[in-house]
């Protein structure tokens, strides 16, 4: 399958276009109905102060996630790109190199903006995926994975605006960021279903079952963050409110629901993958 010539608009430098002396603590940086503790009682009982802190960690953990996924996608691209004789095709890894490491710089912008030490690590699946070949159908169905699920957030924070007072600066970010995934994401599709293409039947009945896991590991590290994000919140214990976040109903079916649109399209190519957060 050839990619047909993309029609990408003219770039310009995503730090550019955001004023970072805006960065805000006092707004929201997502919305609070897409927290991972929202609707838990406890939760929302703390003080306004302590809800909006949590909203600050779970965007920076995206962010700092989002670095290390950038960066394993732009390694690959620099990888293929020169071993491409389609030139349609290097151009667009090209491209998509440079308005990734335009993404990786915003977020290290606003980290750095907000006071933030990048000190969160990959997850297991990220690690995993960083070892697949980069012909693998395993790597570029992770890569499919790894482009949509963030970019789900990202647009219910952009819903979220008339819900709460969200900071400017990380609206903006996320609208830039969103407007190149859908793109890198299609890229990614076509790759995928490439790839997957090339394996026997028998291989992909092998392979399913990891497949699954890996994407499960995704979905759980950028939808149910780590400990030390509710530490650095301030919520202690963390482990408990971890907890609480991992049983929360209302977490869960958001989590089934975004991930479902990535599933659908793996089963449609030939995964057997199936959601952990099924709708009850």
């Amino acid at each position: 399958m050839r990619i047909a010539e993309p029609s990408v608009p003219p770039y310009r430098d995503p730090l550019e276009r955001i004023d970072w002396r805006a960065v805000d603590r006092e707004c929201w940086w997502l919305p609070p109905k897409e927290l991972s503790l929202a609707g838990v009682p406890e939760f929302e009982a703390l003080p306004l102060a302590t809800r909006r802190r949590l909203s600050h960690r779970e965007f920076e953990h995206l962010a700092q996630a989002g670095l290390w996924l950038e960066a394993m996608f732009m390694q690959r691209l620099a990888h293929l790109a020169p071993r491409t004789r389609d030139a349609v095709r290097r151009a667009r890894y090209l491209e998509e190199i440079r308005e990734e490491a335009g993404h990786s710089l915003m977020f290290l912008e606003l980290l750095r903006g907000g006071g933030v030490a990048t000190h969160n690590g990959p997850c297991l699946a990220e690690m995993l995926a960083g070892w697949l070949p980069t012909r693998s159908a395993l790597f570029w169905a992770m890569v499919v994975a790894g482009e949509e699920l963030p970019n789900r957030l990202n647009h219910r924070l952009q819903q979220g605006v008339e819900d709460a007072t969200l900071s400017a600066v990380v609206y903006r970010l996320s609208h830039l960021h969103s407007g190149d995934e859908g793109r890198h994401a299609a890229l990614a599709r076509e790759h995928c279903e490439e790839a997957t293409r090339r394996l026997a039947g028998w291989e992909r009945v092998l392979l399913s079952p990891l497949l699954s896991r890996l994407v499960d590991a995704l979905a759980r590290y950028l939808y149910f963050p780590p400990l030390a994000v509710y530490a650095d919140a301030g919520l202690a214990p963390p482990r408990l409110w971890r907890r609480r976040a991992l049983a929360n109903p209302r977490r869960r079916a958001e989590a089934g629901a975004m991930l479902e649109p990535t599933l659908a399209f793996l089963r449609r190519v030939g995964w057997r993958v199936e959601n952990p957060y099924p709708p009850e």
